[in-house]
């Protein structure tokens, strides 16, 4: 029995002392950057507690959503004051509560909802999700998203380091046996939108796979129905207008995809919401016309398909107001 205990307590320290190594490596970096005030998602949240009552249109998702809409473009022609609140990874979990938080904070006119199907999906990114949620100023707000958002399995991912890395620790250590090392930065941000000059290349854009579908996605039709459902009566309780996009794909992944079950189900879905939705990848498509270089990967546009997309949801708005 001693042996065991003592085995036990061995192994337990070895668990304590690894798990306090992972979470320097990769919380020190975070914490680095609040402290230099270069962390984009901590600069996000300033903006929305700093300046209360503020902003009249929030832009909300996943990177697809900070990558392609510029407030400055779209305030200049609307004279909104928007900001663009989407974030890495972000799931409608996430997504539901951060809205309360800003809430908190804004009354805005309207909420731009992005709609991608890995948004809803079964998989989550909680290192993305909790280093966003990190900066509510509600600790409340923080635990009902890790304890109801996720339940037993987000509370693990909370309180030991590495589960909550693993996908980056697999990263790290392949990428230890690849040459093909990534030198992109991300540095130039307006308003919460990343102004990316990068250009997808030509043996990227040969690696194209057609875009995630019912049977290649885990998306979560009850998920989505729920959060989305939770989202909607938030945003009206609050006077705010909620309006659904959905962010261009590069022309030869729409070519290659034999059946958009993501466009075809949100459009029925919305439609019968009477939520008004707007699929940039056909939305005035004789005018905003995409081309593979106006991304800089396989869906994230660059500068030049952001503006197109931030010059569509211009369109959008003054669609609705009429």
């Amino acid at each position: 029995m001693k042996k065991f205990l003592k085995q036990f307590a061995l192994g337990l320290l070895a668990f304590i002392v690894v798990n306090a190594i992972i979470a320097g490596i990769y919380e020190y970096p975070t914490y680095k950057s609040v402290q230099n005030k270069t962390n984009r998602n901590y600069l996000k949240w300033e903006a929305i507690h700093n300046n209360e009552n503020t902003f009249d249109l929030i832009i909300i998702g996943t990177s697809r959503c900070y990558a392609s809409f510029n407030p400055s473009i779209i305030d200049s022609v609307l004279n909104t004051n928007s900001y663009n609140m989407a974030t890495s990874a972000q799931d409608i979990a996430e997504t539901y509560y951060s809205l309360q938080e800003i809430f908190e904070y804004q009354k805005p006119k309207y909420v731009v909802l992005d709609m991608f199907f890995e948004a809803s999906d079964e998989t989550y990114d909680y290192y993305q999700t909790f280093s966003n949620s990190s900066f509510f100023n509600s600790t409340e707000r923080k635990f009902n998203l890790i304890n109801e958002g996720y339940g037993n399995t987000g509370l693990l991912n909370y309180s030991i380091p590495i589960v909550k890395f693993k996908n980056y620790i697999k990263q790290d250590m392949a990428g230890l046996f690849s040459n093909n090392k990534s030198l992109r930065k991300e540095d130039i941000w307006i308003k919460g939108y990343l102004y990316d000059p990068i250009t997808v290349s030509d043996a990227q854009i040969s690696n194209f796979e057609p875009i995630a579908n019912f049977e290649t996605s885990s998306f979560s039709k009850d998920r989505f129905n729920t959060y989305f459902n939770k989202i909607k009566e938030l945003i009206s309780s609050n006077n705010a207008k909620l309006i659904c996009v959905r962010t261009a794909y590069p022309p030869t992944r729409l070519e290659l995809t034999e059946s958009d079950d993501e466009a075809t189900y949100f459009k029925a879905y919305l439609a019968k919401e009477n939520v008004p939705f707007f699929d940039l990848n056909d939305f005035k498509s004789d005018k905003y016309i995409y081309s593979d270089q106006d991304f800089a990967d396989y869906h994230h546009p660059n500068y030049k398909g952001a503006k197109k997309a931030s010059l569509q949801l211009i369109e959008a708005l003054k669609q609705i107001e009429n």
